[in-house]
């Protein structure tokens, strides 16, 4: 596949927190949700991500960006909550003036994704919440849920240490069928994407998520997909909330990753789901956009006339159904032809029907 170039920006977020996005590929936006132990540059190269970066900007302009406290985003903030996560989406999304997109997220990233499909109905085409944690782990007594209260505490004596135990317990958790290297890449990836203190805070708003309730209120055509062996996310809980939200698809597969690798097979499983829920651009809509973008280009009179010679007429006709003379008509095309770049009118009426006029 053609390699894929990245670009690295920063937007505000609406408290002034300085966030850091990222944009590859070509075509419509696709945006993907913030979620903790993310590094917007490093996770370029990570065996890890590298392999999801690529397939999303296949047939979008992939947009991605590292929460508050994370990767390249400002590092020194203060308190976290739920709605500074929901607002650092906004001021990308904001920032990048995107009208209409998909919108991904992942992990508690499904619960930030969440609450902007609900917040935003108009902005979001489709919605995909891939192993989504919408509810935390405080007050719960059920085994994952003590499970991650044990993990808080553990984050304070062991992330970012460089005794490898705690970091290959949390690799391991995430991704128990991957290799050695990729683990060690993840162990790696705590150290750059975010501080002791930080990751605290992330654990703790991750703790308190209550978000269940809000999913009947989605009311964008939404993609649930459930892993059906991780220890991460209790899979059992994921039908349930695919339930509450009104006219969901639900995708199970089966892996015991939470992140899925690029060599197993649940890997396919999910491209094709989210190929088949997320329509790309493919070959034709790129022409049509750069079409349409050139057509833009031109008066209101000659779109007119581009109009008619796409309907096979020809100048005499144009010229008695505009009310003008011939020579007015030749002269409007050659304008058409210098702005549209194309000598002939077999080549301007192709172009006017892929533009859509």
């Amino acid at each position: 596949m053609q390699a894929v170039d990245q670009r690295i920006a920063f937007a505000r977020s609406k408290d002034k927190t300085t966030i850091a996005y990222a944009l590859s590929g070509e075509g419509p936006p696709l945006v993907r949700a913030g979620t903790w132990l993310t590094h917007v540059h490093h996770d370029w190269e990570s065996p890890i991500w590298a392999h999801w970066l690529r397939f999303m900007s296949e047939r979008h302009t992939l947009v991605r960006y590292d929460p508050r406290g994370c990767g390249l985003s400002q590092s020194d903030v203060g308190t976290i909550t739920f709605d500074d996560w929901v607002a650092d989406l906004e001021a990308v999304v904001d920032r990048l003036e995107l009208e209409s997109f998909p919108l991904f997220g992942m992990s508690q990233g499904a619960a930030v994704a969440a609450e902007y499909a609900i917040r935003h109905p108009e902005r979001v085409t489709q919605l995909t919440l891939y192993a989504p944690l919408v509810t935390g782990w405080r007050g719960r007594s059920d085994p994952n849920s003590l499970q991650w209260q044990a993990m808080e505490d553990l984050v304070l004596s062991g992330w970012g240490e460089t005794n490898m135990a705690f970091p290959a317990m949390f690799a391991h958790l995430f991704m128990p069928e991957s290799s050695l290297q990729t683990r060690q890449w993840y162990a790696e990836l705590q150290r750059k994407s975010a501080s002791k203190e930080v990751a605290v805070r992330l654990m703790n708003v991750c703790g308190g998520l209550s978000a269940f309730k809000r999913l009947k209120q989605i009311r964008v055509p939404t993609l649930v997909i459930q892993l059906a062996r991780e220890q991460v996310i209790d899979p059992r809980r994921i039908p349930e909330m695919a339930s509450e939200i009104p006219g969901s698809q639900f995708v199970s597969i089966d892996s015991s990753n939470h992140i899925l690798v690029e060599d197993e097979p649940g890997w396919q499983e999910f491209k094709h789901a989210f190929a088949r829920h997320v329509p790309g651009a493919t070959a034709p809509a790129r022409l049509a956009a750069a079409a349409r973008e050139r057509i833009e280009q031109l008066s209101k009179r000659e779109q007119r006339i581009l109009a008619e010679l796409a309907k096979g007429l020809n100048n005499r006709e144009i010229a008695g159904g505009l009310f003008i003379s011939e020579k007015t008509v030749r002269n409007h095309i050659t304008s058409i032809f210098d702005k549209l770049g194309v000598s002939s009118r077999a080549q301007a009426i192709v172009m006017a029907k892929e533009s859509g006029l």
